[in-house]
């Protein structure tokens, strides 16, 4: 997976409370609510990716591309 920003690998928490910071500070309401819904890792269930906005740096670790893991739906809840 790809993404012209990059994402971001944390906890649920950590996730979580990046897209709240992302989607307050952009203001989105109406039809777009919320920045981008976190991912749990297929078989590292402590782990989840969100996508990286532009505009908002945070403290997780950041790669540019999601590695294969990452897309074994196989495993998914």
């Amino acid at each position: 997976m790809t993404s012209a920003n990059g994402y971001y690998i944390g906890t649920q928490e950590e996730a979580e409370n990046y897209d709240n910071i992302v989607t307050q500070g952009e203001g989105y309401n109406g039809t777009t609510t919320r920045w981008a819904e976190p991912r749990q890792h297929p078989t590292q269930l402590d782990l989840y990716s969100i996508i990286k906005h532009t505009s908002y740096d945070d403290t997780m670790q950041w790669v540019e591309v999601l590695d294969e893991t990452w897309d074994n739906q196989d495993t998914l809840n």
